[in-house]
């Protein structure tokens, strides 16, 4: 068997090698993995000598083998969780209660918290519009690249922008992994009433820029997977929705 596979991009055809190998051990079978060369014209040439047709090939042929037979890859059980809100939503709060019953459970979890990644992932970074959507893409990069090992990512950055938190989705499903987007609905009037850094006071004073919800545009998810309002509840009454949600997920 050949699959073109990759460590970066889609996993179809690294997902069909595992597939391969897991189901080779009970029989005591071997199985071979060549690497195919990224190039076209390379890779159609190295095919043409080994007497083999790109039709059945994973990944290196959008048509299937008529012949061919098909082998399932395993599902992916790798998840990234975003939380996105307001600040002082409660997104923070909730992503580190999960993770640690995920850890109490015996996942593979990595918390992506904010203010960690601000001063670590990506310092450096102002609190522009441009910069902002690049902290959350550079969180979800990071993100998918624990979800496509088998992990659990849990991210709650603001992520003001539809766009960006689309990309994030993107990055996840490439690299085989299982997305699910929590919108933290907290209303602005609970967030301000919170304001535990005094942010929201300063921007309505004029003098924090381009402060979302006050001053910078905030685009409410149309379709997340769950939407909660942490108003007068729990923390752990909205753990166990998200952690019902992405147990649905996991299968």
């Amino acid at each position: 068997m050949l699959a073109s596979t990759s460590l970066d991009g889609t996993t179809a055809g690294t997902d069909t090698v595992r597939a391969a190998l897991a189901a080779a051990r009970p029989v005591g079978a071997r199985v071979l993995v060549a690497p195919l060369p990224e190039d076209a014209d390379r890779r159609a040439a190295l095919l043409d000598t080994l007497g083999i047709d790109p039709a059945t090939v994973p990944g290196a042929h959008p048509t299937a083998h008529a012949g061919a037979v098909p082998v399932e890859a395993p599902a992916a059980t790798g998840v990234v969780v975003l939380l996105t809100g307001l600040s002082g939503s409660g997104k923070s709060t909730i992503a580190r209660a999960l993770a640690g019953r995920l850890v109490e459970e015996g996942t593979r979890v990595t918390l992506l918290d904010g203010d960690r990644v601000r001063r670590h992932l990506t310092a450096g970074l102002g609190f522009s519009a441009a910069d902002r959507d690049t902290n959350v893409r550079r969180i979800g990069w990071v993100a998918a690249e624990v979800a496509h090992h088998g992990g659990i990512a849990v991210c709650s950055p603001i992520a003001p922008h539809d766009a960006v938190r689309r990309e994030v989705a993107a990055m996840a499903t490439a690299r085989g992994g299982r997305f699910v987007l929590v919108h933290v609905a907290t209303p602005l009037e609970e967030c301000e009433r919170r304001d535990r850094k005094g942010l929201y006071a300063a921007a309505r004073r004029g003098e924090v820029a381009d402060f979302t919800g006050i001053s910078a545009p905030y685009d409410v998810p149309e379709e997340p997977d769950l939407r909660l309002d942490t108003t007068g509840r729990p923390v752990e009454e909205c753990v166990e929705q998200v952690l019902a949600v992405l147990h649905r997920v996991r299968g």
